[in-house]
């Protein structure tokens, strides 16, 4: 399970990176680049959750070593 976390999560951020990538290096037509915008947005907002859910685990793994 946590190989598939890692793996979705990283997937997910290339595909971020991809979609900088092409929005900052290429003249598109405005209907692509919105689509590509709502789905690097889309694709923040999971990534943030992720990280958010990350933190709270390493989080509580930090309480229970520290009583």
């Amino acid at each position: 399970m946590e190989n598939e976390v890692k793996t979705g999560f990283e997937s997910k951020l290339k595909r971020l990176n991809e979609i900088v990538a092409k929005i900052e290096g290429e003249v598109l037509p405005l209907e692509e680049s919105i689509k590509l915008f709502e789905e690097g947005q889309k694709l923040i907002k999971e990534l943030d959750k992720e990280l958010k859910e990350a933190e709270e685990k390493v989080g509580s793994y930090e309480e229970v070593e520290n009583n």
